[in-house]
């Protein structure tokens, strides 16, 4: 008996995210910091300013900059830091894991923004549905020490049947000062409320491909 066999292996809706620590950041992060905090002090109270007082996102409480602002567009030089040593290098390096060298990071366009969140502030699961987006990350500036799951980001499983499987509704992370994480646009997350002392402090964006028209 002669048995042809065509065989391949799909990942359908893989779930790749990129966790990346940066040692020796932290000149970058006190900089980076230092704008982020002068700008909540200036416009924490400003419900045009502070886009967490607007009602139309899940962030509660703290600070986040307004829409109107692209963060990583700025031009002072521990942003521009940021921006060109860790945030673009990371970009690069999850678009081609992520999509096999199918994207270039030159077909791409960064929507950026940041917050600061005290104790008590949170933001609710959410995900980012923009057209075009290839994927979502997050920097962190600032992450104070706290039990778990103060402070934690936690991503909820996309495909909740396979609980009947074994396998975990969520998925959390702990980070630290220095980490940047990527992940699908699509990917539920969270972060858990903290108590005391200190700040978390981020910068997010998206990654929106210039031509919406898929060709993967």
């Amino acid at each position: 008996m002669n048995i042809q066999r065509d065989t391949r292996f799909e990942d359908h809706f893989p779930i790749r995210v990129m966790v990346r620590h940066h040692a020796g950041a932290e000149p970058i992060n006190r900089d980076v910091l230092g704008i982020l905090a002068k700008l909540r002090d200036l416009h924490v109270k400003d419900s045009v300013e502070n886009e967490a007082l607007s009602g139309t996102i899940t962030t509660y409480g703290g600070y986040q900059t307004s829409k109107k602002m692209m963060f990583l567009d700025r031009t002072e030089p521990g942003i521009r830091d940021l921006r060109d040593a860790i945030i673009l290098p990371g970009i690069t390096d999850y678009l081609e894991y992520a999509y096999d060298k199918q994207v270039e990071s030159g077909r791409t366009r960064i929507t950026s923004w940041a917050n600061i969140l005290s104790a008590g502030d949170w933001q609710a699961p959410h995900m980012h549905p923009s057209a075009g987006n290839l994927a979502s990350g997050v920097y962190y500036l600032n992450m104070p020490e706290k039990p778990e799951p103060e402070g934690c980001i936690e991503f909820l499983n996309p495909h909740p049947v396979a609980h009947h499987h074994g396998v975990s509704l969520t998925r959390r992370l702990n980070p630290r000062a220095g980490d940047l994480i990527l992940f699908p646009p699509y990917y539920i997350h969270y972060v858990y409320p903290f108590k005391g002392s200190g700040d978390r402090a981020i910068i997010a964006f998206d990654v929106i491909l210039q031509n919406t028209q898929f060709i993967f």
